[in-house]
């Protein structure tokens, strides 16, 4: 237990020729730090993130279905491809509350890779592209939004799917930075194939994003301040 050094006992030690015991940090019964400042003055940072506020599937074999979801889920990811554009399956990730792009805070977009036994994966090559695009939080998106069937589709990331790609990044953690930009209060990301199949399953992904406090934690999150 730690005791308080009285003058008296302070006097002793100068006059002594040894040095005042320091008490280690924090005091008892102080008042712990802010969040933004370590005990020697410096500036610590600390992570925020965010998990999106929807996700929907995208349909080529419905391209203008738009008056409600195709599959009755806000955390549903489904990614499909054996031909391109041809019963070929999108998914939009959107994100909302983030910073404000006027604060100039970079966001970075992770990917939780789920547990095996919490994904489907198959095909040849189920590695998937991700696009950032611009939309509106009210629209419902369609098939006909999807910009990954275009010819200059600005590429924002990759996910490789392949088994030892995924198995490297689990083996580190199980969580793969994307790419970063600078924050905006909504962010909206869509995802799809990047290559055909060739034979056989067509590459395709399945699983459900899950945002704490429920657990495992998986799919994709915003980071930004670290």
């Amino acid at each position: 237990m730690l005791t308080a050094i009285t003058p008296l006992l302070a006097a002793f030690f100068l006059s002594s020729g040894l040095t005042i015991p320091t008490i280690p940090y924090p005091f008892p019964n102080s008042t712990a730090p802010t969040n933004d400042t370590a005990p020697n003055g410096t500036v610590e940072y600390h992570c925020n993130d965010i998990f999106p506020t929807d996700l929907t599937v995208l349909n080529e074999r419905y391209p203008d279905y738009n008056t409600s979801r195709l599959h009755d889920a806000v955390d549903l990811f489904m990614l499909r491809r054996e031909v391109a554009e041809q019963g070929e399956i999108a998914t939009r990730v959107q994100f909302t509350g983030l910073p404000s792009a006027n604060t100039n805070i970079t966001c970075r977009l992770e990917f939780i890779f789920p547990a095996p036994d919490q994904m489907f994966i198959q095909g040849y090559n189920p590695t998937f592209n991700v696009y950032q695009v611009d939309r509106d939080t009210e629209t419902i998106s369609t098939w006909k939004q999807y910009v990954g069937n275009g010819i200059n589709a600005a590429l924002f990331g990759q996910v490789n799917g392949q088994p030892e790609a995924i198995e490297r990044t689990r083996s580190v953690g199980g969580v793969a930075a994307i790419n970063e930009t600078r924050c905006n209060e909504t962010m909206t990301f869509q995802m799809g194939m990047a290559y055909d199949s060739k034979g056989g399953a067509p590459n395709y992904w399945n699983f459900t994003e899950v945002a704490p406090p429920a657990w495992p934690v998986q799919g994709f999150r915003m980071v930004w301040g670290c």
